[in-house]
């Protein structure tokens, strides 16, 4: 995109396109793009594919349009050629997504912002001061950026962060059943994810995205298909054979009105007692709010609080007031460390724009992990009607939720502090962390409804166990028998 005037290619612009329109021609584009480099070459146009944006401006970089009092023009494609979209105002703030390439001698730099997605030259845009926003990131989106809703075809978006499975369940929440989605390399191939294909399929993604997450901002292609498309059962998360009962110890008995205990490698199911009936989970809730947030955004993007948790006084908090700037991750410690109930909220608000929205969003993963005996009304676990989950699906939700590192890290950390506009201390919930050998997680919970709730996780030799306890009045101690019975009964593989 150049500037209007004596700067661009003298083509009238043309007025305001709306998202759809120009995603629309940016994935033509995209699926063109053979033909396009063709092109290009017989007009003598050089246009290389850079292996990093220039120094000055990196990707999820604010930054503002500076065109000498012109517009600048945002072009579908990189180069003088590329059709006009819009025509930019001086001062116009955008952000800077990961493609870059030289064309015409200018380094053209993908953008995004006010719901445009398109090209520009990077010799008429200059870094945004760092006091827009919140840690100078207001302008990443979050989640999904595009159409209100999806169909059956192709669709552009920007994503504002995290991982595929984020990607499955916002686009889940807005009526697509996910496909494929298709990210540009450095080289300026395009690579794709198929959903519930195995990993040697996705070989390549994981190549260009080391360790799963998508950094922020990034423009993507997705394909929604007609049905549903399942890529991860809770149950199926890993395969290794299961442990053979060595038969020599009767189970003990517990005060729990549920529990379970479940073998992370192998997800086989070692003790169960009524662990397919919904209670209350209180606090277990926050396991499939982070979850949520954990693949559904940048973990570092800053958040600013909307909740005044003086204003929450019979609830676990972080220690948020209104106007509060911590990052995601912090967000992600104050919910699951002193289990805040402000966190939750500020989180599905940031993620999803209200806790309604974010609950959808929480179904829709649930849906994708095939549990059907919970159901959510909340981000928090307070509950009320409708909020139930079996110990079985609590299970294997934290199974699944352990297999994510950041998810790990966190649940088995004690302290930690969080440093934002205010520097705030917290402490871990789950004293079975310093009472019990080997544990390493995950979550305790309480509210009146539900009783004490709690998940244990303990390694011992190299293998892990899950145990599930709800409404139980002794919940620490009914989890050290089961997993010290479990540990001696059974033959690991």
């Amino acid at each position: 995109m150049l500037c209007a005037g004596q700067r661009g290619d003298g083509s009238t612009v043309p007025g305001r396109c709306t998202l759809h329109v120009a995603l629309l021609a940016a994935l033509l584009l995209a699926l063109a793009a053979p033909a396009a480099r063709a092109h290009a070459a017989a007009g003598g146009r050089l246009s290389t594919a850079l292996q990093a944006p220039a120094p000055a401006i990196g990707a999820g970089d604010a930054v503002v349009v500076d065109a000498d009092g012109d517009c600048l023009r945002l072009r579908e494609s990189p180069g003088l050629g590329g059709r006009v979209l819009e025509c930019l105002d001086e001062g116009t703030t955008l952000t800077a997504l990961y493609g870059a390439q030289s064309v015409d001698g200018l380094l053209w730099r993908e953008v995004w912002g006010g719901g445009m997605h398109g090209w520009a030259a990077e010799l008429h845009l200059r870094s945004a001061p760092p006091s827009l926003g919140c840690g100078g990131s207001a302008t990443v989106p979050v989640g999904i950026s595009g159409p209100d809703s999806f169909r059956a075809g192709l669709t552009v978006f920007v994503w504002g962060g995290g991982t595929v499975q984020g990607i499955h369940d916002a686009a889940s929440a807005r009526g697509c059943s996910p496909q494929t989605v298709w990210a540009t390399a450095p080289d300026g191939s395009m690579v794709g994810y198929v959903f519930g294909a195995p990993s040697f399929v996705n070989r390549a993604w994981f190549d260009l995205f080391p360790g799963g997450r998508i950094g922020a901002p990034r423009a993507l292609i997705l394909r929604c298909s007609d049905g549903a498309v399942r890529i991860t059962e809770a149950s199926q998360v890993s395969v290794a054979r299961a442990p053979v009962p060595l038969g020599s110890t009767a189970a003990p008995e517990v005060a729990a009105s549920a529990a379970i205990v479940v073998d992370a490698a192998s997800g086989a199911v070692l003790f169960e007692e009524d662990a397919r009936r919904p209670l209350p989970p209180a606090s277990l809730t926050k396991i499939a709010t982070a979850i949520v947030a954990i693949e559904g955004t940048d973990l570092d993007a800053w958040v600013v609080s909307n909740v005044d948790a003086t204003a929450m006084p019979d609830s676990s908090v972080m220690g948020l007031r209104v106007g509060d700037c911590f990052t995601v991750r912090d967000l992600l410690y104050g919910l699951l460390l002193p289990s805040g109930n402000d966190a939750a909220l500020v989180l599905a608000r940031y993620i999803a724009g209200g806790e309604d929205a974010f609950v959808d969003r929480m179904h829709a993963m649930l849906d994708r992990l095939r549990l059907g005996e919970t159901g959510f009304i909340d981000p928090h676990g307070l509950g009320g009607d409708g909020h139930a989950s079996s110990a079985y699906d609590l299970a294997m939700l934290t199974r699944y939720a352990m297999e994510i590192p950041e998810f790990r890290e966190i649940v088995s950390t004690r302290l930690q502090t969080a440093h934002g506009s205010r520097t705030l201390h917290m402490r871990t919930g789950n004293y079975f962390l310093d009472r019990y050998v080997g544990a390493d997680g995950v979550k305790t919970g309480f509210t009146e409804e539900a009783g004490p709730t709690f998940i244990a996780s303990a390694t011992r030799e190299g293998q892990q166990l899950y145990a599930v306890v709800l409404n139980s009045p002794d919940r620490f101690t009914d989890a050290e028998q089961l997993l010290d019975w479990a540990f001696t009964s059974f033959d690991f593989p």
